[in-house]
């Protein structure tokens, strides 16, 4: 089973590389956050590519609710 999951996380990633839709988004955070985001990929079943997409949407969603509620 864990290999299976080693082996779609790496398809996952290869595929978005190739894909001109995505870029690459880096940064050291502090410790805390990182522990809380790695619990956060497993507890949701995702890899941190997938996490980080899923956490930005979600603020992003967040903050254009809160710009149409303010108007």
């Amino acid at each position: 089973m864990e290999q299976e999951l080693l082996h779609q996380h790496i398809a996952t990633v290869t595929d978005k590389k190739k894909d001109p839709n995505y870029g690459l988004v880096r940064g050291l955070v502090p410790q805390d956050l990182l522990k809380r985001f790695k619990i956060y990929c497993v507890e949701n079943g995702v890899d941190n590519s997938q996490g980080l997409e899923n956490l930005l949407r979600e603020y992003f969603e967040l903050k254009d609710q809160e710009g149409k509620e303010s108007k």
